[in-house]
């Protein structure tokens, strides 16, 4: 047996103890109870005592209170087959994410939006992977956002040292961890690179069958990238400026999957995931069956209040 509010057990104890002190032949009733009390419980037309009467009433307290802690009896467990929508994630972690035309930087916004995404997205599995010229897996597919938000949380660029942006390796990545499943969909937080020519990318995702879908955390004026040492630069000493990438969009045109410009609003990124998802998987889940016990004690608990409060009087 289980109680759901185990808690208020704890409150029997003082109810307990007053109940076995006025269960003592010594103990003086009128000390413990007020007149009034004394005069609802004590009349003298009544067959039962004060001392069983109040005795009565504290065990009826006790009642409620075992009532009130919810006992419960497992009753068996049924197992539950759950749709679930496979989806992985691929976050840039080129140097190009610390572009700050987007507050904090790119790299920074893109995380913030998934964290706050995941609580939106049900029925789904999620992998995590990172990627710049090369693509490394953060997590494999789980339905357990609470690691998943752990991993993402820790997520920092300060000691990576990754540049360039090779999304060929993260369709290859995405398609292994994929495996064997018919439904494939990529969501890239990306900046696009700066290639202009996706058509290799767009073969493979198609004969993959990939659907990738492109959320832009880029903006159309660009900015420069903050290093440790100032600003970088080129091999000429000129300002790198990073820009939005156009050509990006042909990626999820191509295949079937779709695109999205970063926006300040706060469910853009989790309503362009549910909007796309589609159910690919599925998961036994166990359900126990408990049942409410709490009747049982609540009824004895007014069966004895009804005896104290209305008892036969005492025949003549």
């Amino acid at each position: 047996m289980d109680f759901e509010q185990i808690e208020l057990l704890y409150l029997i104890i003082p109810v307990a103890l007053l109940w076995f002190f006025i269960h003592s032949k010594n103990s003086h009733i009128e000390d413990l109870f007020s007149a009034e009390v004394l005069a609802k419980i004590s009349l003298n037309n009544h067959k039962t005592s004060t001392k069983t009467r109040l005795k009565l009433l504290l065990l009826s307290m006790m009642l409620i209170l075992i009532a009130l802690s919810r006992p419960t009896l497992e009753s068996g467990e049924i197992k539950v087959s759950k749709q679930l929508s496979d989806i992985i994630i691929a976050i840039d972690m080129s140097k190009s994410m610390l572009a700050n035309d987007i507050y904090p930087n790119r790299f920074e916004f893109a995380k913030n939006k998934l964290l706050n995404s995941l609580d939106k997205i049900k029925d789904t599995r999620i992998a995590i992977l990172g990627f710049a010229n090369q693509a490394f897996l953060i997590s494999p597919l789980t339905d357990d956002f609470s690691s998943l938000k752990f991993l993402i949380k820790n997520l920092y660029l300060d000691s990576i040292s990754l540049t360039g942006t090779n999304i060929l390796n993260i369709l290859n990545s995405a398609n292994e961890l994929f495996d064997h499943t018919s439904t494939k969909q990529l969501l890239l937080l990306t900046d696009g690179g700066d290639r202009t020519d996706f058509s290799d990318e767009i073969d493979f995702a198609n004969e993959h069958n990939i659907q990738v879908f492109i959320f832009d955390v880029a903006s159309e004026q660009g900015s420069s990238i903050p290093i440790e040492s100032g600003i970088l630069e080129d091999a000429y000493g000129n300002l790198v400026i990073v820009k939005s990438n156009p050509h990006i969009k042909d990626l999820g045109k191509h295949t079937q999957g779709g695109y999205l410009k970063y926006s300040l609003g706060g469910e853009v990124l989790s309503k362009f995931i549910n909007n796309f998802k589609q159910l690919s998987s599925s998961k036994d889940t166990s359900i126990i069956q408990k049942q409410q016990l709490f009747y049982y004690p609540l009824s004895l608990a007014l069966l004895l209040l009804f005896f104290v409060f209305f008892s036969l009087p005492r025949k003549p």
